[in-house]
């Protein structure tokens, strides 16, 4: 940029300033206007609007099952009431009052309370046993360093690799246990077409198509990101005896963590246990289906209220059901389901951090004294005497034309 187009550029900016409309107001300034949401308004505000969600809702895991089991009810019911005589209307109320006694005394809650509470309990440790690559990302751009020349882009070159193989092991453990990283990368040909993996590499690896639970070599490019480390540190690349110690501390533990989220699947909750709580509910809701039917008022002695829906056996089954489907749907949280962990979103996500923290793409900010200097008592307020804007305007125009 010459010089004559600074000067132009710097006058613009100034008449602009100059013919700024007095009732004009700064982004700061500017209030928000909401416009009245009718979905808010049907369906309320705040946590009252978790009801009327369908994703990973209640009513999306269960309507089809209710609406099963209630029209069974109705059938039952109406066969109850206008199919059979006096004398087996009579004998099916002994069934009904026998199978209503036997029912409380199942353990259902208790069962299905310590079964789900296991399984949420293991999908939470699952979620956050996953590794992240950005404290070996930050290690290896405080150690590996080089001198300007040759020697910087050895160090640049020894960061992205290393960081390469952390996510490649990453991607070949949790690829085995996972559906949806499995959709993505089907074969380690699918893996070199991204570049994570470069064909030499991927053959010395393997084909990784083994089920066997130990078959797989995920561990390799952990190894080989030890081995770069081992030479860099001998080349004069990493200087600093403690640091490097740590470092190999950090590849260790990401090497543990994925070891752990594969033994999870690989050692479920047991299937009887399984089973149990299963059998339980299912033979609940399956007496039930009698226990529940409202006896025919015959005298005004009768204590029963006679009615056609089962309101609180719906209500009982959207609760126990609920639970249990809660359970089957945490139950192996690297599938498909709404509620399974977004490992490509979080896959993209590493990979992008990652490279950015151990490149160099650009240098810090300019080291300046900040507004709080010198303050015995600083405050985290806003301060209308910085110009946030005119700031911004600066910055663009050094970036554009310089």
């Amino acid at each position: 940029m010459t010089k004559c187009d600074k000067t132009l550029f710097q006058s613009l900016k100034i008449l602009l300033k100059v013919t700024k409309m007095p009732d004009q107001k700064t982004t700061s300034e500017k209030k928000l206007v909401k416009k009245p949401n009718y979905a808010d308004i049907l369906c309320g505000m705040g946590e009252s609007r978790v009801m009327f969600r369908w994703r990973s809702s209640l009513w999306k895991l269960l309507w089809q099952e209710l609406l099963a089991y209630t029209a069974t009810f109705i059938l039952i019911s109406m066969v109850y009431r206008y199919t059979l005589t006096m004398e087996q209307q009579v004998q099916l109320e002994k069934l009904i009052r026998w199978c209503r006694h036997q029912s409380t005394g199942l353990p259902i809650t208790f069962l299905l309370g310590f079964y789900v509470s296991l399984v949420v309990k293991r999908w939470w440790e699952q979620y956050c046993k996953l590794p992240w690559p950005d404290t070996i990302a930050i290690f290896l751009k405080g150690l590996v360093v080089g001198e300007p020349g040759e020697k910087r882009v050895v160090a640049r070159m020894i960061r992205r690799t290393v960081i390469r193989y952390c996510l490649l092991a990453y991607i070949l453990c949790i690829r085995r246990i996972s559906s949806r990283l499995k959709k993505r990368f089907p074969s380690m040909q699918d893996l070199a077409k991204t570049g994570i993996v470069r064909p030499d590499e991927s053959s010395r690896i393997g084909d990784e198509e083994s089920q066997e639970v130990h078959g797989s070599n995920w561990w390799m490019p952990l190894k080989w990101s030890v081995e770069i480390l081992n030479k860099a540190k001998q080349e004069g690349l990493v200087t600093s005896a403690p640091g490097y110690s740590h470092m190999l501390g950090r590849l260790s533990e990401f090497r543990a963590r994925l070891s752990e989220v594969a033994t999870y699947v690989y050692l479920p909750v047991p299937l009887v246990y399984t089973q149990v709580v299963h059998l339980a509910v299912y033979v609940y809701f399956a007496v039930s289906l009698i226990g529940e039917q409202w006896i025919i008022w015959r005298q005004p002695g009768d204590e029963e209220v006679d009615l056609y829906y089962p309101i609180f056996m719906t209500v009982r089954f959207l609760f126990i059901f609920g639970w249990l489907r809660v359970a089957e749907t945490l139950y192996n949280p690297f599938g498909e389901d709404d509620e399974d962990f977004e490992l490509n979103e979080l896959l993209n996500r590493h990979f992008k951090v990652a490279m950015t923290i151990v490149d160099e793409h650009e240098d810090p900010p300019e080291l300046k004294k900040d507004i709080f200097w010198n303050q015995v008592d600083p405050e985290l307020i806003e301060h209308p005497e910085l110009d946030v804007e005119e700031v911004l305007v600066d910055y663009k125009e050094d970036f554009i034309f310089h």
